[in-house]
């Protein structure tokens, strides 16, 4: 749900993906609201945000600023600004979410503190 989140904030923000009037990227983002999970649209191996969401603390979202994998040099003035409004968006909601310190009664932060969230099948661990 954070994931969907923080995607549809910056996809909403997005002039050219919150236009609902077109296909993207060969694939049809309209019915998804912008949205894509990346699997769905293209996969590869050895990826780092697998990586990072299986085996570490650390949770990735790619965005991807459009459609070209290698835009020409004329398109990135473009391409800044129809990402620039959408990246601050999404920059504003990475802060959402459960955030805090694990500490003991004396205020001591505690090393390796599993923290488990009802409903979601990923535990975190509090730093060495």
């Amino acid at each position: 749900q954070m994931f969907k989140m923080l995607a549809k904030a910056y996809a909403n923000a997005h002039p050219v993906i919150s236009d609902r009037s077109e296909l993207r990227c060969g694939g049809n983002f309209v019915k998804r609201g912008g949205i894509i999970n990346g699997a769905e649209w293209y996969s590869f191996t050895g990826g780092m945000a697998d990586f990072n969401y299986l085996h570490t603390n650390c949770f990735e979202v790619t965005v991807e600023v459009g459609c070209e994998k290698f835009p020409l040099e004329e398109e990135l003035f473009t391409i800044w600004h129809e990402n620039r409004d959408a990246l601050l968006s999404y920059m504003e909601m990475v802060h959402r979410g459960i955030k805090g310190i694990v500490s003991d009664k004396f205020g001591n932060p505690i090393k390796n503190a599993r923290i488990s969230v009802r409903g979601i099948r990923h535990d975190v661990t509090t730093g060495n």
